[in-house]
């Protein structure tokens, strides 16, 4: 998740879907305006009615790793007891003519492909600044243990993080649907949230004795995880 809320109960449970997208070559304005405005609309008329808390969107950084085959990515953050939502996504808005809708969706769907969406959940979280990151590098992980690692997020690497990083934010994310056995497949992600691709690129340090506390009493994370890729991207659109 590129934003961080306030927890709910567990009763009250946050689910965080990731959608990565590949757009058309030459489609990218179209798919940038569409977004911006036509589904825009539609995700403010769903939080206004309980359907979502917030949606991020996302541009992924050109000539990174994994631009190659994906170019955007949204966030879209629900509690778990506001689902199955109400509101029906492809309705038209207040004031929208259905031919005008139908048609606009058209657009929007041959500008790109849905290359795979993913459910998380959320183990730990800050979030120093007001609303998403403007620059943000997501990492794929396999994780062997993901309960051992989510509590050595949750009891050290949150407060570590937040006491020494350059990081605006972090988030730390197990995923919750199904995934399979392929080497290359990942099961937890953390995203690094930054002002800027400048404070990411600041150096910084945990003292030695922290870290090694840290490892010492939850393991290194070099035994705990793998990291198959990172996702750089910037902020286009932020709502809650």
């Amino acid at each position: 998740m590129l934003i961080s809320l306030s927890l709910y109960s567990q009763e009250d449970e946050k689910v965080v879907i990731y959608n990565f997208f590949k757009v058309n070559k030459g489609h990218e304005e179209s798919f940038e305006n569409l977004m911006r405005t036509f589904i825009a609309d539609k995700v403010k008329r769903s939080i206004k009615d309980g359907c979502r808390d917030a949606w991020v969107f996302r541009k992924v950084e050109p000539r990174s790793e994994m631009s190659n085959y994906i170019t955007h990515m949204t966030v879209d953050i629900y509690r778990k007891s506001k689902q199955p939502c109400s509101v029906n996504f492809y309705e038209p808005i207040s004031g929208m003519a259905v031919e005008i809708n139908d048609e606009l969706m058209k657009i929007h769907m041959a500008n790109r492909e849905l290359i795979y969406s993913a459910e998380l959940s959320e183990v730990a979280h800050f979030n120093k600044g007001n609303g998403a990151a403007k620059y943000a590098i997501t990492n794929f992980m396999r994780v062997n243990n993901v309960p051992k690692y989510s509590k050595k997020h949750i009891e050290s690497t949150k407060a570590i993080f937040e006491k020494y990083s350059n990081n605006q934010f972090w988030v730390s994310h197990p995923r919750l649907d199904p995934i399979s056995l392929a080497e290359d497949e990942w099961n937890y992600i953390t995203v690094d949230g930054f002002n800027s691709k400048s404070d990411a690129m600041k150096p910084w340090s945990i003292p030695k004795e922290v870290s090694s506390e840290s490892d010492k009493k939850y393991g290194t994370n070099s035994s705990m995880r793998v990291i198959r890729k990172r996702m750089e991207s910037s902020l286009i659109m932020f709502l809650n």
